[in-house]
C-alpha cells in the first residue's frame, strides 16, 4: 500500500482519435490497462473519441460504445483515480451527459471541462494553442465544431489519401512550437496556474506533435503526440502523490 504522502508514476493520454479510421488507438490499449492496473491516477486529455470523424452509424452508438470504452477501464483498477478533460472532439453535449452520469456512479471519475490542476501538474487539452481563446470563445469554437455534420462516404476517402500521402502529417509539422508553447503558457497564468502558482510541468495534447519535457518560460511542456497512422505517440508518465491534490 502506498501512503498518502508517496509518490510514484501517474499517466496521461490524449488524441488517440478511437472510431476514426485513422486511429491506432486500439492497438495501445493492453499497454495503457496494463498502466492503468499499476497506478494511482489517470487523466485522459481529451479528443479521446472522434465523433466528427466516427464510422460507427449514428452518434448514439458512438457515445454508447464510448461509455462502454471508458467502463472497461474504470474495472482495470478500481482504486484509481481517473480524470478526463474534454477535447474539441468529444465534446459533444450527449457524451458530456454520460461523462456526469459515470462520474456520479464512479467516485473515482471526474470530468473536467478545461483542466485539471493535480499537485504541481496542470493537463489541458490544449486547443487554447489555435488562438488567445478565453473559456467562453473556447466553449463557442467546441460547439460551433460539434454542430459540423458527422464526416461520412467520400469524405473519409480522401481523409484516408491525405493520411496515407503524409499531408497530416506536414500540417501538423507547419505550426510553430514556440507560438504553441507561448499560447498555452499565456492561457495557464491567465487561469491562474502558472509558475508562480506553483505548476511545474504542463501536459497538453491537440497538436498532435511529440514534445518531451520541452523548457519554456519556466515551465516543463510535455506532449504524447497522436495516434493517427504515420504520426508518434506515447503514454506520458508524470509523477504524482498518492491520492493528488486537486486545486480548483
Amino acid at each position: 500500500m502506498m501512503s498518502e504522502s508517496e509518490t510514484t508514476n501517474a499517466y496521461f493520454v490524449s488524441d488517440l482519435h478511437l472510431f476514426s479510421n485513422r486511429s491506432t488507438g486500439e492497438l495501445i490499449l493492453p499497454e495503457l490497462r496494463d498502466r492503468v492496473r499499476q497506478t494511482h491516477t489517470v487523466v485522459l486529455g481529451g479528443d479521446i473519441f472522434d465523433f466528427k470523424w466516427s464510422t460507427h452509424e449514428s452518434d448514439e452508438r458512438s457515445v454508447e460504445k464510448a461509455v462502454e470504452w471508458i467502463e472497461d477501464l474504470l474495472e482495470q483498477n478500481a482504486d484509481c483515480e481517473y480524470h478526463y478533460i474534454l477535447g474539441n472532439h468529444d465534446s459533444r453535449p450527449e457524451f458530456v451527459e454520460q461523462l456526469d452520469a459515470l462520474a456520479s456512479r464512479h467516485p473515482n471519475f471526474t470530468r473536467h471541462r478545461y483542466f485539471a490542476r493535480l499537485d504541481n501538474c496542470l493537463f489541458l487539452h490544449g486547443d487554447v494553442a489555435d488562438g488567445p481563446l478565453d473559456h467562453a470563445r473556447l466553449d463557442s469554437r467546441r460547439q460551433k465544431f460539434e454542430r459540423k455534420k458527422k464526416k461520412t462516404g467520400l469524405w473519409h476517402v480522401a481523409y484516408d489519401m491525405a493520411i496515407h500521402a503524409r499531408l497530416h502529417r506536414l500540417v501538423v509539422l507547419s505550426i510553430r512550437e514556440m507560438k504553441v508553447l507561448r499560447r498555452i503558457n499565456a492561457y495557464v497564468e491567465r487561469i491562474g496556474h502558472g509558475l508562480d502558482d506553483g505548476v511545474t510541468d504542463v501536459y497538453f495534447g491537440h497538436t498532435h506533435v511529440d514534445l518531451d519535457g520541452i523548457q519554456y518560460q519556466g515551465l516543463c511542456f510535455h506532449n504524447g503526440g497522436a495516434a493517427i497512422r504515420g504520426m508518434k505517440f506515447r503514454i506520458v508518465e508524470t509523477t504524482l502523490s498518492a491520492p493528488a491534490t486537486v486545486r480548483a
